[in-house]
């Protein structure tokens, strides 16, 4: 049987979780695959935990990793990256996924399916391919996220038109590569980037799935002015640094 981990970071997510783990498990299982949910939750003072707690009793495939404050999203993703691989090793994906209702557990299983037929390494949930697009995005947060997309372009030279999506399949023996380097990433928004770039620089293929980025279902959205400054910092000086070696 095939094998996936879910990564999910959380920070009061209780509302939302409490519905997607069980949605997750369901469809993934219910496709053939073996499934495990990792919820990595830095002590929300909403009870998240306590809900992921509640819903393991009644169920396996749930697991918690419980980290003691707010740490930021980069850090979470890496703990988890490392329990998936150490505590999960029957899996051939792990995958990143917000807690929030944006992504579509649908679309997660049409890219494990893409992964598995294509051979691609890497595959993002991308909302800039055919297909693919913002649910009733605000044209602010939009043009925010296109800005960042083309910065990661030039900066990086990968070329891939969401680098910062957050909704991601990466092949266990992919992640091995490039694991023992993550705890030099920045923990913030700019995570994703430098992830992806890593993945490539190790010669990882990445292709991207059509991805309809759906509004957040309860809660507020954690990306403030400050993660965007020390973004285009990061690729600032990622530019710079390419065209000083050129």
């Amino acid at each position: 049987m095939r094998g996936v981990v879910v990564v999910i970071p959380t920070y009061n997510e209780a509302e939302n979780i409490r519905w997607l783990i069980p949605v997750i498990l369901d469809l993934l299982e219910g496709a053939g695959w073996r499934t495990a949910v990792l919820i990595v939750d830095d002590s929300s003072p909403d009870g998240t935990a306590d809900v992921v707690r509640g819903l393991a009793a009644s169920r396996p495939g749930i697991d918690l990793l419980e980290r003691p404050g707010k740490m930021g999203i980069g850090s979470a993703y890496i703990d988890g990256f490392r329990r998936a691989l150490e505590a999960h090793g029957w899996a051939e994906y792990v995958c990143e996924m917000d807690a929030d209702g944006s992504h579509p557990p649908e679309t997660l299983l049409g890219m494990l399916e893409h992964a598995e037929h294509s051979g691609a390494d890497v595959v993002i949930g991308s909302r800039y391919v055919p297909g693919g697009g913002w649910v009733e995005g605000s044209i602010h947060r939009v043009m925010v996220s296109r800005g960042a997309n083309l910065l990661a372009r030039i900066s990086t030279g990968v070329r891939v038109r969401d680098a910062t999506s957050g909704f991601r399949v990466i092949r266990s023996s992919a992640l091995r590569k490039v694991i023992d380097r993550l705890s030099a990433l920045w923990s913030g928004y700019v995570f994703q980037v430098q992830l992806l770039y890593l993945l490539y620089e190790a010669g990882c293929r990445v292709e991207e799935y059509p991805l309809r980025f759906l509004p957040r279902r309860a809660g507020k959205s954690k990306l403030g002015g400050g993660e965007i400054a020390r973004y285009a910092f990061w690729c600032l000086r990622m530019m710079f640094r390419r065209i000083v070696r050129r």
